[in-house]
Parts: structure tokens; C-alpha cells; sequence
């Protein structure tokens, strides 16, 4: 299950230009997501309230989104504009709108209660000096600070949570990118998993080691260095938001002024009970390398979320192979390296628990 009463990523900016219209199905609802011919983001039920034709299979007018059945015109508030048929419009001739919001090259939709959504802010992290300002997700925006590859967007054939445990135990890192990153130093960790309030927590990895050849190619550090001070510091807000921040710097040096870092945005939204969008995006800071970093991890994430993207759905296709509509604690053995993921699943029970209470009452 996912909770409703939250934002949620529907598409990237630049998957629609001015007068497109996508289909992109959202925590198992059909939407229509729509920019005006003005550039303003839209996002409607999928569907005519006429004949139940899919209104993405329309076109973008100057007043908003013309069936392509009868022609009927809905604008960005669900509200129709014209009937070609006749002058009149009933009262009942309207599509539900969803909340969205544009920001940092993503489009958000608020898929629940809409009267809650003006007053609930687009996620976001604790912001600090230097790098750390970009947890509020200014790092998606490309500049002399930051050198961007992405967004982009994994149509995954698994549960969103699958994908959220995933980010949330690197452990794996050693085993499922063996060949990518041959990362095993994360399995000698010293880490930190800690609560930042009811829907945020962090999970820091911190370790020495003198790097594998595609890491330090990766992140272009001096090859003399015998030894590295390594970290991964992942930001995670319920139910599907996280910012990892990666890097390395010679040991005991200076992040800012020595090491390399790079901020990879994973963004889950729920489709179906069984599938996700998965946006992603890397961020280097002060663009290292002019470039050479950013256009690297690029070829290096994707590479590894190939991986990550075949290990999720071979998951999904055996916890229904066996019987399971989802991974829980009865069906699955919990290990210390868990201890996030159990936090980050505890949070998002309580917000779907929340939600069918509000509804009871």
C-alpha cells in the first residue's frame, strides 16, 4: 500500500514541452498530464466524463486539453470549456484536477486529499554550507556549482518499497555492483541510521580503503593517494524521496576543498501495487572535472541500475511466486543491516494507517 496525502514525482520537466500530453499511471490512478500552450503543468483524470475516453490521447488547445473523441475541451482545473455538440455545459461536465507543482526540472502531483496540498511543502532536506546546499534539490539545476546528468526515469516492474530498501541497506552495493563500483569497503562500515522526525531519517556509511579503479576513475582522484576517507549519506523522506550524497577524499583531508562529491537524486513514485517510476539524477558539485565526472557517473549509475533494475524484479516475481503481495517481516529474515529500511517502512505504515483513520472517522 502507499500513502495519498503526499507529493509525489508524475514526470520530469522536459518530458513535456508546451502542448503535449503524456499518460503516466500514479499510485494506481490513470493520469493526464498535460502543459499549456503557455507552459503551465496540468494534471487530470485520464479520462472523458463524456464517453470515458483517455484525455491523453487528446490535444493541447488554447483553452486546455481537447478530447479526441467528441472534442470536449477541459482546462488545467478540470472544469470543461467547450462542447462542440451543443452551447450549453452541465454542471457535471468536469474531470478531477490534481494538485501540481513544478520545481527544479520535476512536476509534482498530489495524489489524495487536494484541500490538504496548499499547505504541504514539496519535500525537502535540512540545507547547510557548501554542498549541503543542495539537499533542497537546487542541485537538479545545472550551474557552476553543480554539474547535472539527468533527470531520468526507470519504468520498474516492482513495488516502490522494494526500490526504497534498495537505497536504503548499500550493503548490497558489494554484491549487486560487483563489476560497476567493486565497492566491498561498505560491508566494513562504521554507520549511522538515525530518525529526523516522523517522516525523514539519514543513514551515513563512513570507511577507509584504497579504492577500487573504477571509484577512483569515477570520481578522477590522484592515483599516488594510498588511502580514502569514503562516505555515503543518504537523506530519505517518506514515502519514496532521497538525496545520496557519495564521494571520497584522501585521508583526513577536506571534503570541500580535496575530495570529490556528487549528490544522486532517487525519487520512487508508486504506479501500480507491482510497478514504480523511478527518477534519478546525478549532481557534481563545483562540476568536477568540467564535466568528465558528471558524463562518468552518468554511464556508471546507469550501468548499475541496469543492475539494480533486474535484482528488484526477479524480487518481485518471486515474492508473488510465492504467495506474497509484499515484503514484511513475516515473510522475510531482518538483518542489522536493516535497521533503515525498518524505520523507513514503520514511517510509511503509519502515514497509510493515518490516512485510513481520517477516512474512518
Amino acid at each position: 500500500m502507499f500513502p495519498r496525502n503526499c507529493w509525489y514525482v508524475a514526470a520530469m520537466s522536459h518530458e513535456i514541452a508546451p502542448g503535449a500530453v503524456i499518460s503516466r499511471m500514479i499510485c494506481d490512478v490513470p493520469m493526464a498530464i498535460f502543459r499549456s500552450l503557455g507552459g503551465v503543468a496540468s494534471i487530470l483524470l485520464d479520462r472523458c466524463p463524456h464517453r470515458l475516453y483517455p484525455l491523453s490521447e487528446g490535444t493541447v488547445e488554447a483553452h486546455g486539453l481537447r478530447c479526441a473523441y467528441h472534442g470536449l475541451v477541459f482546462a488545467g482545473d478540470g472544469g470543461c470549456r467547450e462542447i462542440p455538440s451543443q452551447s450549453e455545459i452541465p454542471a457535471n461536465a468536469c474531470v478531477t484536477a490534481y494538485p501540481a507543482r513544478e520545481s527544479h526540472g520535476l512536476i509534482w502531483v498530489w495524489p489524495g486529499d487536494a484541500a490538504l496540498a496548499a499547505s504541504t511543502p514539496l519535500p525537502a532536506f535540512e540545507t547547510g554550507e557548501g554542498y549541503l546546499a543542495g539537499l533542497d534539490f537546487s542541485c537538479l539545476d545545472p550551474s557552476s556549482l553543480w554539474g547535472v546528468a539527468g533527470p531520468h526515469v526507470i519504468h520498474l516492474d516492482a513495488n516502490y518499497m522494494l526500490a526504497v530498501d534498495n537505497l536504503l541497506d548499500l550493503t548490497h552495493t558489494a554484491f549487486v555492483h560487483a563489476k560497476t563500483f567493486d565497492n566491498a569497503g561498505v560491508l566494513d562500515s562504521t554507520r549511522t541510521v538515525r530518525a529526523t522526525g516522523d517522516q525523514q531519517l539519514i543513514d551515513f556509511f563512513a570507511f577507509k580503503n584504497s579504492m577500487s579503479a573504477p571509484l577512483r576513475n569515477g570520481y578522477i582522484l590522484d592515483e599516488g593517494v594510498p588511502l580514502f576517507d569514503n562516505y555515503l549519506e543518504t537523506y530519505w523522506q517518506a514515502p519514496g524521496v532521497m538525496i545520496l550524497v557519495h564521494g571520497a577524499v584522501p585521508e583526513g583531508g577536506d571534503r570541500e576543498r580535496d575530495g570529490a562529491i556528487v549528490l544522486n537524486t532517487n525519487i520512487l513514485t508508486p504506479a501500480t501495487e507491482r510497478s514504480c517510476h523511478y527518477f534519478w539524477a546525478q549532481s557534481v558539485y563545483r562540476n568536477r572535472g568540467n564535466g568528465k565526472v558528471r558524463d562518468l557517473w552518468e554511464i556508471m549509475t546507469k550501468a548499475a541500475f541496469a543492475e539494480d533494475e533486474h535484482t528488484l524484479q526477479r524480487q518481485q516475481a518471486n515474492l508473488e511466486r510465492f504467495g506474497a503481495s509484499a515484503l514484511a517481516d513475516d515473510v522475510s529474515l531482518i538483518l542489522k543491516a536493516d535497521k533503515a529500511i525498518v524505520l523507513a517502512r514503520r514511517m510509511v505504515s503509519r502515514m497509510v494507517r493515518g490516512e485510513e483513520a481520517a477516512k474512518a472517522t
